[in-house]
């Protein structure tokens, strides 16, 4: 197998996929799955950004 490089999910594409899933959460679903959904995406998110962030000096 090849060793590949895997790219980084440019920032703008985070945030867009961020916004629909809020969006789909918002439309589809009632306050508690908004609420719930909202501090899921949240922490899968900033996992995320700390991965990707976490071989840079602070």
């Amino acid at each position: 197998m090849a060793n590949t490089s895997l790219k980084s999910v440019p920032a703008w594409l985070m945030l867009l996929v961020f916004v629909l899933i809020e969006a789909t959460l918002w439309t589809l679903g009632d306050l508690f799955t908004f609420l719930v959904g909202t501090f899921v995406t949240i922490l899968v998110f900033a996992n995320g950004y700390d991965r990707t962030h976490q071989d840079e000096a602070h």
